[in-house]
């Protein structure tokens, strides 16, 4: 039986980042991963987008996280040579009664520690992007856009530089608690094969909650249940993609499983509209676009797009995100728990890691890396 004195269980954004973090010590670190190579599913469907902070209630982990994320992503990606850019973002009000909720996320955002946040008249916003409608915007200078692929790769060779060996195609049957950690059984191409790790720190994403069963968790007891929330997104057409400088995101609904359909651009300068968010019924991966949905996306982007025509939108990718909260509940935050209080010592579990997962990735390796240590 192999041994390691650390396994990470999913090779996504985070859990590639806390290889990288764990393996810089000196520790045998080993990353087991379902798929057949690193970020194969909410890691790389999403914005790609570089968050600022101001969405997320005070003291909250995905406030924390997000806020020291920012701040570290872009220094990595200015080291790395990470394809990125600071873009900017402008959430804006259509509406009157909206006005009062741009002045809530900016106090909210202020409190958080978020930087280059400013509450914009409408000159203003037309300044910064012109013939923009609306009534006023929130701008967040620190918001950004990167190239997600890349910053995986990054991640992915400074843990193999690091020591840490990487095992593809290696679905985590379970495992249990021996007196030195764990004793967790793979099953690798058919293959049963066993790996003996003193910690393990959970990271599987889509199917982090049934991972954390796995090891005993009861799911319904401490709410580690998971919900897949579906995300499309349409592009514009090429024709149509001039003009947009910034991020353009509507105020946010109360009670949204998102932040709204919003216009983004790619560091290609291509323009992506979405996602949009609808729950799922089975725990399944569908990623096919519904082309039935494009006069929806057409009805959120023409309040701060006149002159798109549904026409332009052509269906792009599709995400699922791990949401804890199910459809209508409150605002939850990340799970990011050492199970000792469960009887579970040296295990770690990151369960419901959405967005702003991406842009925390570097500061959630760094807080598991206390957790661990």
């Amino acid at each position: 039986m192999d041994k390691t004195d650390i396994a990470i269980i999913g090779a996504g954004v985070i859990g590639l980042a806390a290889a990288e973090e764990l393996s810089s010590q000196g520790r045998s670190v080993v990353v087991l991963e379902r798929n057949n190579s690193f970020g194969s599913e909410t890691s790389s469907r999403n914005s790609e987008v570089i968050h600022a902070g101001m969405h997320y209630p005070k003291g909250t982990l995905k406030a924390r996280m997000c806020v020291e994320g920012n701040r570290l992503l872009y220094g990595i990606c200015g080291k790395n040579n990470i394809p990125h850019r600071k873009t900017g973002k402008l959430i804006v009000a259509v509406e009157k009664e909206e006005v009062a909720c741009l002045d809530k996320l900016y106090q909210q955002g202020k409190a958080n520690g978020v930087s280059g946040l400013q509450l914009l008249t409408k000159q203003k916003m037309q300044e910064i992007q012109p013939g923009l409608p609306g009534l006023c915007a929130l701008y967040s200078r620190e918001t950004g856009i990167i190239d997600s692929h890349r910053l995986m790769q990054c991640y992915l060779s400074k843990a193999k530089e690091n020591g840490a060996i990487f095992v593809f195609c290696a679905q985590v049957m379970g495992f249990e608690k021996i007196p030195a950690g764990y004793r967790i059984k793979i099953n690798n191409q058919n293959e049963s094969i066993f790996l003996e790790a003193g910690v393990v720190i959970n990271c599987a994403g889509l199917d982090s909650d049934k991972i954390a069963q796995s090891a005993g968790i009861d799911l319904k007891k401490y709410r580690y249940e998971l919900h897949y929330c579906k995300g499309q997104y349409f592009r514009v057409s090429s024709a149509k993609s001039c003009g947009i400088q910034k991020l353009i995101y509507p105020v946010p609904r109360p009670k949204g499983a998102g932040l709204g359909i919003h216009i983004t651009i790619d560091l290609m300068g291509s323009i992506r509209l979405g996602p949009d968010d609808k729950y799922l019924d089975l725990r399944h991966q569908d990623y096919a676009v519904d082309e039935t949905r494009r006069n929806d996306f057409y009805d959120s982007a023409v309040k701060v797009w006149p002159f798109l025509e549904a026409t332009d939108l052509l269906p792009d990718i599709a995400g699922i995100r791990p949401k804890l909260q199910a459809a209508g509940e409150d605002f939850r935050d990340f799970v990011i728990a050492e199970e000792s209080a469960k009887g579970l010592p040296g295990l770690v579990n990151l369960i419901g890691i959405e967005s702003p997962g991406l842009t925390a990735s570097a500061a959630i390796a760094k807080y598991v890396k206390t957790l661990v240590n």
